[in-house]
């Protein structure tokens, strides 16, 4: 009940200040009021001062080709002339330069070949989760999942191995890598078929 009475009493406060102030009376003063008979005056345009135009600046000299850095020291070694220099570099041959990036690239490259090459182990397992049966649930799809792991961490042990998508590999060593890969996986499944034979 306090509470209503200290919030009454708070508008009657603001209620009582917002009279003294005249609050109300300058707001409709100053507030603007639409007459639809009064035509609607445009604004004038004001003048705008136009600055003298000074002289054009030459850009050219801004997009100038910086010249090479030379050493303000003379040196006393026999300079070779730079298409000699070009010409060595280029016979020199190539180093592969491992990057971060490249080796993101080709973990990721590994990963999704690994899924691809055990796909179909992956849909049964997931096929198994969603629409096993209660007893498979219970177990956490675990035959199916054993099966999936294997194969998917026996191919990017492989992969990796051979250097799968490197950055100097071509295009056909990897396809030939991809045809090992899947091999591998054909073998790995006749494995755990006489495994099975072996125990049942």
């Amino acid at each position: 009940m306090s509470n209503n009475k200290e919030q009454g009493s708070a508008r009657d406060y603001i209620k009582l200040y917002v009279k003294e102030s005249n609050t109300e009376d300058y707001l409709q003063k100053e507030q603007p009021r639409y007459d639809p008979t009064k035509p609607i005056q445009s604004p004038q345009p004001t003048p705008v001062e136009q600055e003298p135009l000074s002289e054009p600046v030459q850009t050219s000299e801004h997009y100038k080709m910086h010249l090479p850095t030379q050493n303000p020291i003379p040196s006393n070694e026999n300079k070779e002339p730079r298409a000699e220099q070009q010409q060595k570099q280029q016979q020199q041959p190539q180093q592969p330069v491992w990057a971060a990036r490249d080796f993101k690239e080709q973990r990721s490259e590994i990963h999704e070949t690994s899924l691809t090459v055990c796909a179909d182990l992956h849909e049964n397992l997931m096929t198994c989760f969603q629409h096993g049966s209660w007893w498979d649930k219970a177990k956490m799809c675990e035959e199916q999942k054993q099966k999936f792991w294997s194969c998917y961490n026996a191919q990017k042990k492989f992969l990796k191995e051979v250097n799968y998508k490197g950055p100097v590999n071509t295009e056909k060593e990897d396809n030939e890598i991809l045809l090992r890969a899947y091999r591998l996986r054909d073998k790995i499944e006749q494995q755990q078929q006489q495994e099975k034979k072996v125990d049942g």
